[in-house]
């Protein structure tokens, strides 16, 4: 049975993927094919990792993540946004 930190990760998961592939939709972009593509399942992964880190859920990939991010000096608060 999953705990219940992990359940809450995979259901902000579903919900954030949820919202995000109908704005794709609502763009004309067809959401079946995105989410049937390599680069989505490996964001999907990705996302995952990030959120189970928040959670303290165990993960390599998260330990990984938070290695490089600390190794590249991304462990500050970002001063700009991304456009």
């Amino acid at each position: 049975m999953m705990s219940d930190k992990h359940n809450d990760s995979i259901n902000c998961l579903i919900d954030s993927l949820e919202a995000m592939l109908n704005q794709f939709e609502k763009f004309g972009i067809d959401p079946e094919e995105i989410a049937e593509s390599g680069q989505f399942q490996v964001l999907v992964h990705f996302l995952k990792s990030i959120i189970d880190g928040k959670l303290d859920v165990p993960n390599d990939l998260t330990d990984r993540l938070n290695t490089v991010s600390k190794e590249l000096g991304l462990d500050k608060q970002p001063k700009l946004t991304v456009h």
